[in-house]
């Protein structure tokens, strides 16, 4: 956002080609009744798998919980070190 044409990722020097915008208004952390509310609206299949891999492991349990409940999708809490194939 400040404009640097290279930025540093462990080490090395790599040029910025992203287009970079902010959207004012927004939170990087949702609630539960946003994270469901986002869910509800949103055009993913059903199938889509939804896995929590940010937060304390008895909140993430809660909202794993809360989503499955008030949701169509199956939700899951990434395990330890798990790998998520994308």
């Amino acid at each position: 956002m400040q404009g640097a044409e290279r930025i540093k990722i462990h080490g090395d020097w790599f040029p910025v080609k992203a287009r970079l915008e902010v959207l004012s208004g927004l939170s990087g952390h949702g609630d539960f009744a946003e994270i469901e509310q986002w869910l509800a609206q949103s055009d993913l299949a059903p199938e889509t798998p939804i896995n929590l891999i940010h937060g304390d492991p008895e909140a993430l349990e809660a909202l794993r919980d809360h989503l499955r409940q008030n949701t169509r999708f199956e939700v899951d809490v990434a395990g330890y070190q798990s790998i998520l194939r994308l």
